[in-house]
């Protein structure tokens, strides 16, 4: 076990690397960065965990794909990584850790794989390239002495945006949808029933922007069992069915009142975050506006499997393992199984329980008290926000309001109900918030569409016309 690196909480896992120049709105973000070629060294370090208690340590061993883009910090999950098909991706992995590794890109149910580099010895570099595949939500990863090297960390996302449209029609996130799949986002929009935005479209007077997309990487991370897999023999693996059933058959530690763990999952992340930090984080939480769709990217990158539910908006399932839906799911809660995923579409419809006056979703106008206050809205939780107005990073605020405006997102798993012994909101959690509607400044709602204010840049044929 090297430590080469210990990694203090931060951001990293929710940066973005663009491989190619069709994707210009990217940039306008300060923590996406354009790339020629991917230049990872696989190495292991100690991160600092956010969700934590007094008795217990906080910190967790991880093996690491550590970008050497500049201005790039280490995390597990590694950088997210956006391209568009046809894009040829250059690689250069350097393995500095002292037992086989690889980079390894699945094609989804039944597929071949996207790429495969094969085993890397140790202190070798393995150069390469491959051809991005069809638009889709992929996970990287080592799929090497599986699944030990891609739960202990090297793991992250590989997003194929689409270039175009299908003729005729608007954009979706896929290159060749269902019908189904661009029936609903051709109605985002102008239909009396999504009234707002188009899913490619956005507005600078909101500062809203086009191409609205989260991802979310679910993770678990066991502090006792990921040490040991890192003061195992040099040079050998770790046995892969021992590392599974410490992982999911440790026996029961009473952590509060012993101090002892197990050698089960303690944190349980999205994008390496956990609790407040994954639950009011706008790269991972959604925060539009009424009429504002948005898609959601899940991948499990870990062990157990995640039942994710969601609050405010029922979301349609638009792809699970890579397979497009044709008859569209409109679920609550969807299961995230290892080593897959699914998109989500959150159509940002208005809650039935938060005030309306404006004639959209249910009615629920406020309600007084005898004593001339409100029972409806409650003006208390509006007036809250974590953390408080004036916490600043730079010119950025960083005060979120809370409910009824934010809606959570946790895990109806049994595993992650805990994280050190906390309760669900300490674990793995994320949401969607709602900070108002599409109005103009009379507050009156619009229908119309503006135009399109970013978009792709290549040139060439629209995708083909649906059949």
């Amino acid at each position: 076990m090297e430590r080469r690196d210990f990694l203090k909480y931060g951001a990293a896992g929710l940066a973005g690397l663009i491989v190619g120049s069709e994707m210009p709105w990217l940039l306008e973000n300060p923590a996406y960065a354009a790339v020629q070629s991917l230049n990872f060294t696989i190495t292991d370090a100690k991160k600092n965990m956010v969700t934590h208690n007094a008795i217990n340590v906080a910190t967790c061993y991880f093996w690491i794909y550590k970008c050497n883009t500049p201005n790039f910090r280490p995390d597990c999950p590694g950088p997210n990584i956006f391209t568009t098909p046809g894009d040829t991706i250059n690689l250069s992995i350097t393995n500095a850790l002292d037992e086989p590794h690889a980079f390894f890109i699945p094609g989804g149910a039944g597929l071949p794989p996207v790429f495969d580099s094969g085993p890397i010895a140790p202190g070798a570099t393995f150069t390469g390239s491959f051809v991005a595949p069809k638009a889709g939500s992929y996970l990287y990863y080592d799929n090497l002495n599986a699944p030990v090297n891609r739960v202990m960390g090297l793991h992250g996302a590989f997003i194929v945006m689409p270039i175009a449209p299908a003729a005729g029609h608007k954009f979706t996130p896929y290159d060749t949808p269902t019908l189904n799949i661009q029936k609903l986002f051709d109605d985002l929009g102008p239909a009396a029933w999504w009234p707002g935005l188009a899913w490619e479209q956005g507005d600078p007077a909101t500062g809203t922007p086009a191409f609205r997309q989260h991802i979310w990487v679910l993770h678990q991370a066991s502090p006792l069992l990921f040490t040991d897999v890192g003061n195992f023999t040099p040079g050998q693996d770790f046995p892969a069915a021992t590392f599974v059933s410490q992982f999911l058959n440790s026996p029961y530690a009473d952590t509060f009142h012993t101090g002892k763990f197990n050698r089960k999952a303690h944190f349980f992340t999205i994008n390496g975050q956990s609790g407040h930090f994954s639950h009011n984080n706008p790269f991972i939480c959604p925060m539009y506006r009424v009429g504002e769709p948005a898609l959601i990217r899940v991948l499990n990158a870990g062990l157990h499997t995640h039942s994710c539910h969601i609050h405010a908006n029922h979301v349609y399932v638009l792809s699970l393992d890579g397979r497009l839906s044709n008859n569209l799911w409109w679920v609550d809660t969807m299961a995230a199984h290892p080593g897959t995923g699914f998109d989500w579409l959150v159509p940002y419809m208005r809650p039935p329980d938060v005030p309306n006056t404006r004639g959209i979703g249910r009615a629920d106008p406020p309600r007084r008290t005898q004593a001339g206050g409100f029972t409806w809205p409650p003006a208390q939780e509006l007036a809250t926000f974590i953390p408080p107005v004036g916490t600043l990073v730079g010119a950025i605020d960083l005060a979120v309001q809370m409910s009824p405006l934010c809606f959570p997102m946790h895990d109806h798993s049994e595993a992650s109900q805990t994280a050190q012994g906390g309760n669900y909101n300490c674990g793995l959690i994320s949401g969607i918030n709602f900070t108002g509607d599409r109005n103009d400044p009379a507050g009156v709602l619009t229908f119309d569409n503006p135009p399109l204010t970013h978009g792709p840049t290549k040139t060439g044929p629209a995708a083909p016309p649906l059949v």
